[in-house]
């Protein structure tokens, strides 16, 4: 049931791509997305009642998830048809990996409904993370195309200050989750600087301090456009590499 779930949901994401990008403005590609998301979260459930703890795959699972949903309640009165035309397809390609079997991953067991929170509220986060910066690309590209008079170019977005104003709001959401994820950690785990963690937790810090400064930035002297769009994807590259480069080495350290 599990399989046959997981790869249902593959397809109805990829269908639901497709739809987003070739019929965007159609009032039934709303209805695929939402009933995309659905079989994406039995999916996701099979997958948690079924397996033994959490692996950095079943994680990506649950934050393709989030943001798959964010974006497409973002959609309702903003045109992000184009980010949903990426994103589902992308959010297919994670669950066919889920699917796939036998994947020898390092499971992590969740013995305590604080590192069971934790998980989730860091999942949260980085799925908000992800969508500011998918917004973001969307808004470098349509500035550059503005900047350079490349008007048959445009992109079918919405206007550049909705796109900063939404990426931003993703930002402070993500902002306040992944503190909330760093002080849990500190809490609930036992040694934050183990050497199995110790990696995770500094690009994490790193990456607080990178969203921290783009936020003050923002608030003291009105930063925006390019330099926050680089500043987002730069700090969104240290929290990936701090939990899935770390992971994808252990993976590599045991065998």
């Amino acid at each position: 049931m599990t399989q046959l779930s997981l790869w249902l949901a593959c397809i109805a994401c990829l269908i639901a791509g497709t739809a987003y990008y070739l019929r965007p403005e159609n009032r039934s590609t709303q209805y695929i997305g939402a009933i995309t998301i659905a079989i994406h979260t039995f999916s996701l459930t099979q997958v948690l009642l079924n397996r033994d703890g959490f692996n950095f795959l079943t994680i990506g699972l649950l934050i393709a998830l989030i943001g798959n949903s964010l974006l497409w309640f973002s959609n309702r009165d903003k045109d992000l048809s184009l980010l949903l035309g990426t994103a589902f397809p992308l959010g297919a390609i994670i669950i066919a990996l889920n699917a796939i079997e036998p994947w020898d991953l390092t499971q992590l067991h969740s013995n305590s409904w604080g590192t069971s929170a934790h998980i989730l509220i860091a999942s949260a986060a980085y799925s908000l993370f992800t969508a500011a910066c998918g917004v973001g690309i969307l808004l470098a590209m349509q500035e550059y195309q503005l900047k350079h008079h490349k008007l048959k170019q445009l992109l079918r977005v919405p206007p550049l200050q909705v796109l900063e104003r939404l990426m931003f709001e993703f930002i402070w959401a993500a902002f306040i989750l992944l503190t909330i994820t760093i002080a849990t950690g500190f809490y609930f785990i036992e040694d934050m600087f183990a050497q199995h963690l110790v990696h995770k937790t500094f690009f994490t810090i790193a990456s607080w301090f990178v969203f921290a400064g783009l936020l003050l930035g923002r608030h003291i002297a009105g930063w925006r456009g390019q330099l926050a769009v680089k500043l987002t994807l730069s700090g969104f590259f240290l929290l990936m590499l701090g939990y899935f480069g770390s992971q994808i080495a252990l993976q590599i350290l045991r065998h």
